[in-house]
């Protein structure tokens, strides 16, 4: 059914599964592979009352077998329910149940008045049988019905067909009925559909109509029509179309009779998806969404336009309201996230919780809707704010002949031309004893790419630095911001004879957590981080070892009801290295993990729904942990080398697994410097 445009559903595992369709009609060909396993057993023939001639006593005929003898049933029920196999048509809802009620007099050519025999049945409609297979349809709880014939009736019939169609307005499902193929017949006025949707009109909404077209979308040059109900009709594909025949053999028919089911089917597939939704509804959908064809709005050929699955799948609201559904998950997720708290697996978790929510249609139909933009993460590799230090080198030390009043310096004419390199002074203030000032110098940073615990939060900050040693102790106080101003570090340093030191760091923070930014809704005014960092230095069969090992404590400002830290954030980090000399330079061994947050509890304000039509916001509120399920572990590889007096070399190597603390990912870097004066 390429017309119906049903791919849609199907590309989205919408097949109709789960839903009874009841075909009223001849019976069906139990035996083919069409319809295996989706045959109620509640399929069945009814009772009815005959006489065998003029003067013959009326008799109860029992229900007949559901098998189809004269083959209308079995290809009305294909072109609904026919399976999506490969092989053959296929129906539009082929995984929905077929309920096959057969409602066939029975045939009375030549009975008399001594007959005794079975009576076989006709392979023609017994009207009186229509309103019960309606109202048991209706009990066995078929949503759809199809009735692919017409007829009149009146009286007692009519009186019948009208109840059975009040219960299924009650049960609010839905009864597809075809048109006459009849040139020019009024389908609707004194017809069983009349019987059904009432003089007063009052079942109309549970109730369709529906007329043939081909797979192009062209009539039939004569046909029957809706009458006075053009509005509750829809085309479909009716004629030449590939049915499966009471024998199982696939056969080309044309009459209004296969559209019927090609909207059932249709509005079965709505009904597996929202199962909320009632007959009314979906005829609803079913109508405003057909494509107009022919004369602009209702016609009498078209009715409402052509069958459209995939227009009634969409959500249907006024189109500005997308746009502001939209809005609303920017400002939920206006977030983004940096490595110590997970990176980009933190930011797929976020945008889980804040960047998706059900929106609403005009029909009340729920849809997931994922923002456009979501919540983002930092760039967080091993060249995130990295600041590759050059190896020593004499003109990066105090010269002494360069002395001034006693100082040993590096600052001369070159440093007004090179703002960037560190400028360096130092002094003995007493024997054994040395100062050192050092400005433009990087704080806090490592010795290669991947050894900086601050990486993927800032920019490295830059700044000043004094030292003192004497004795095989030290200590030293270093300060610097970040190139965007954003972070501005401070670390105090003591170390002693036998290696072990200590550093207190105090990191302050603007407009971000730990990295961490938001629009100015979510309100993060900054954060203050106090890191403790214990270090042992250590030579060992000429090989020189550091080991660091920091935590940290993190206390953010700020926030709002769209997120708002629970107590301090806690993290860690740790580094080792190995240095010693190789091939006239010097050759570093390094692993190391910087900054992850072990302990990061927050409260998002979440949406959970959006009505498209009428703005109305639900939200939650919801509790997370936003530390990391990995741990980055770094490994980095370098060398370097003094090339002369006023030059160096310095390259290296890193990879990091498990990168941004991101389980499985990985990042590999590589860099070379030359420092020329």
């Amino acid at each position: 059914m390429v017309i119906a445009k049903a791919a849609y559903a199907y590309d989205r595992g919408i097949t109709g599964k789960g839903v009874t369709i009841a075909v009223l009609d001849t019976g069906i060909n139990r035996t083919t592979p069409e319809f295996a396993g989706r045959i109620s057993a509640d399929s069945t023939g009814f009772e009815q009352r005959v006489a065998r001639c003029g003067s013959c006593p009326a008799e109860t005929l029992a229900p007949y077998a559901i098998d189809d003898k004269q083959g209308h049933g079995t290809t009305v029920a294909s072109v609904a329910l026919a399976a999506r196999n490969g092989s053959g048509p296929q129906g539009l809802a082929p995984e929905s149940t077929l309920l096959a009620l057969k409602i066939v007099g029975a045939d009375l050519s030549g009975q008399t008045a001594g007959s005794t025999g079975p009576i076989p049945d006709s392979g023609s409609a017994n009207a009186m049988l229509i309103a019960p297979a309606i109202r048991y349809a209706v009990e066995k709880g078929a949503f759809i019905s199809v009735l692919s014939l017409n007829g009149f009736g009146t009286g007692q019939i009519a009186q019948d067909q009208r109840a059975a169609m009040d219960q299924v307005r009650l049960a609010d499902r839905l009864l597809v009925n075809s048109v006459d193929n009849a040139t020019g017949q009024d389908s609707f006025t004194g017809q069983f559909a009349e019987n059904f949707v009432g003089t007063d009109r009052a079942n109309k909404d549970w109730f369709l109509f529906a007329i043939g077209v081909d797979q192009n979308g062209n009539p039939r040059s004569a046909n029957g029509n809706a009458g006075p109900l053009a509005d509750r009709m829809l085309a479909a594909g009716g004629n030449n179309v590939q049915v499966v025949d009471k024998d199982g053999n696939v056969v080309s028919v044309t009459g209004n009779s296969f559209a019927a089911p090609a909207v059932a089917g249709a509005a079965a597939l709505l009904k597996q998806y929202w199962p909320q939704l009632g007959g009314k509804a979906i005829s609803r959908i079913l109508l405003d969404t057909a494509t107009d064809a022919g004369a602009p709005g209702v016609d009498a050929v078209f009715g409402a336009g052509i069958l459209n699955v995939e227009k009634a799948m969409q959500a249907h609201a006024p189109a500005s309201s997308f746009a502001a559904a939209d809005a609303v998950l920017t400002r939920f997720s206006s977030l983004t996230t940096s490595a110590p708290f997970g990176g980009s697996a933190a930011a797929a978790t976020l945008t889980g919780q804040v960047g998706v929510m059900t929106v609403f249609d005009r029909y009340g139909r729920d849809y997931g809707m994922t923002g456009s933009a979501g919540v983002r993460a930092r760039g967080s590799g091993l060249l995130a704010g990295a600041m590759v230090t050059q190896t020593d080198v004499s003109w990066r030390a105090a010269q002494a002949e360069a002395a001034r009043f006693g100082f040993a310096t590096n600052v001369g004419a070159y440093s007004g031309l090179r703002p960037t390199v560190p400028a360096v002074v130092s002094f003995s203030p007493a024997a054994g004893q040395q100062v050192t000032l050092v400005t433009n110098v990087a704080i806090g940073g490592g010795s290669g790419l991947a050894n900086s615990p601050l990486r993927g939060i800032a920019s490295m900050p830059v700044g000043s630095m004094s030292a003192w040693s004497g004795g095989g102790w030290s200590a030293s106080f270093s300060s610097g911001t970040s190139r965007d101003g954003r972070l501005r570090q401070q670390v105090i340093g003591f170390a002693m004879p036998l290696g072990l030191g200590v550093e207190l760091s105090d990191l302050a923070e603007r407009g971000q957590v730990l990295g961490m930014r938001g629009d100015a809704t979510l309100g993060l005014a900054g954060a203050r981080t106090t890191l403790a960092t214990v270090t042992y230095r250590h030579r060992l069969a000429g090989v020189d070892l550091t080991a660091r090992a920091t935590v940290s404590s993190t206390r953010a400002s700020g926030g709002s009801d769209l997120l708002r830290f629970g107590g301090p954030l806690m993290g860690s980090a740790f580094a080792l290295e190995g240095a010693r000399g190789l091939f006239g330079g010097r050759a570093t061994l390094g692993m190391s993990s910087p900054l992850r947050v072990e302990r990061a509890r927050a409260m998002l304000l979440a949406p959970v729904s959006f009505d498209l039509v009428s703005g109305a916001l639900a939200t939650r509120t919801v509790a997370v942990d936003l530390a990391p399920d990995a741990r980055e572990l770094d490994l980095e590889l370098g060398w370097a080398t003094a090339l002369s007096p006023t030059s160096s070399l310095r390259f290296g190597v890193a990879r990091a697994f498990d990168a941004s603390h991101v389980a499985g990912a990985s990042d590999t870097a590589g860099f070379i410097a030359i420092a020329i004066r």
